[in-house]
């Protein structure tokens, strides 16, 4: 599929190697990376369909630069995981870190691969960095190339969530962000129209407000292993914000399970 410019997508992949090019540190402090890493393998485990063989897994910075990775378990699991990135740098950092899983460069919405070729799906944030009017577009294609029967585990920022919301809007206008916005799962049903596919479930997940980060960073530099009690003891109660009716205002994404119609 294609949006008729092929430029915007070239300015995309520019765009994301020099982010990768440029990271210094992961973007998540350890144990909040290792919060999202069980929260996203849990969510994983609950919704993947009882046979799976192929896999795929979209946006690779956890896997080139952070410890909230998944791609690595999904390999332990499964026979065939292809990881896929916009960024030929970041493909590189995660092939680095992971060999012996299948890397492909490439954007999300236009996908080099054969219709219904993975039986699960999971795209970790990676539409919400595309232009809202991709969004349709990059959905058909993972629609597309998901087998009949099988599942996508999608995640993106949540706008249900108002601190994060305008946590959003405050560092892209700084430009130390560049998700292009945060989405409802209402957005996500609309931008489903038309295609083969149910929201069979939906949740919000990864409940750390985002100052929370910045300063588990700056609590680790100053303190070095000393503060990691204090912080895994943070986000543990973090985390039980998950199990609360009010977890979609607390949530920094939304989670949908799609199942492709068979």
């Amino acid at each position: 599929m294609s949006d008729g410019d092929p430029r915007r997508g070239a300015a995309r992949s520019k765009t994301w190697d020099q982010v990768a090019a440029s990271m210094r540190e992961p973007q998540f402090q350890e144990q909040l990376a290792l919060y999202k890493r069980r929260e996203m393998l849990a969510l994983i485990a609950a919704w993947a369909p009882r046979r799976v063989h192929t896999v795929l897994k979209t946006d690779l910075f956890e896997e080139g630069f952070g410890q909230d990775a998944v791609l690595d378990a999904l390999s332990e699991i499964y026979p065939i995981v292809v990881g896929m990135d916009i960024s030929t740098v970041v493909v590189t950092a995660s092939k680095a870190r992971l060999a012996g899983v299948a890397h492909v460069v490439s954007d999300a919405y236009s996908l080099p691969f054969k219709t219904a070729a993975f039986d699960l799906i999971v795209s970790v944030s990676t539409l919400d960095h595309l232009p809202p009017d991709l969004l349709p577009k990059a959905l058909a294609e993972l629609c597309r190339v998901l087998e009949a029967g099988g599942c996508a585990v999608l995640t993106l920022d949540s706008r249900h969530n108002p601190l994060h919301v305008f946590s959003n809007v405050v560092r892209r206008r700084l430009g130390r962000i560049y998700a292009e916005r945060c989405y409802t799962v209402g957005e996500v049903r609309a931008a489903l129209a038309g295609q083969p596919v149910r929201v069979t479930d939906t949740t919000a997940i990864y409940h750390v407000p985002f100052p929370v980060n910045f300063l588990a960073k700056r609590a680790e530099k100053l303190a070095g292993a000393r503060a990691q009690g204090p912080i895994r003891a943070l986000v543990r109660a973090f985390e039980a914000l998950g199990a609360l009716p009010t977890r979609f205002l607390t949530g920094r994404y939304i989670a949908l399970r799609i199942v492709k119609d068979g």
